[in-house]
C-alpha cells in the first residue's frame, strides 16, 4: 500500500501558539509572506527596517488570528527580539 505525499500549507498541521493570551494558528508561511519578509529591509534606512518587519508580522499574525487582531504597537509592547525570530522560525517549520 502506497502512502500519498502531501505538499502545501494546509498539509502541515501543528497546534496553535499564543502570545500573551492571544491565539494564532500555526499555518506555515506562504511564499508570498516569505517574500514580503525578505523584502522588508530593501531600500529603507536601517532604522526603518524593524518597522517594516513588524508591519509584515502584523499581516502574518492577523491572517492566523483565532480571535483578536493585533497591530504594530501591540507587538512592540508584547514581544522581544528573540520572540520575533522564534515566531518566524516556528511558522517556517524550523526547530
Amino acid at each position: 500500500m502506497t502512502q500519498t505525499i502531501k505538499f502545501g500549507r494546509q498539509a502541515v498541521r501543528r497546534p496553535a501558539f499564543s502570545i500573551n493570551e492571544l491565539s494564532f494558528s500555526s499555518l506555515p508561511l506562504s511564499l508570498a509572506e516569505e517574500q514580503r519578509l525578505a523584502e522588508a529591509g530593501e531600500g529603507v534606512p536601517e532604522d526603518a527596517v524593524m518597522s517594516r518587519v513588524l508591519g509584515v508580522l502584523v499581516e502574518v499574525l492577523n491572517a492566523r488570528a483565532e480571535g483578536e487582531l493585533v497591530d504594530a504597537g501591540w507587538l512592540m509592547e508584547n514581544l522581544t527580539p528573540s520572540d520575533l525570530e522564534g515566531i518566524v522560525a516556528h511558522l517556517r517549520g524550523e526547530g
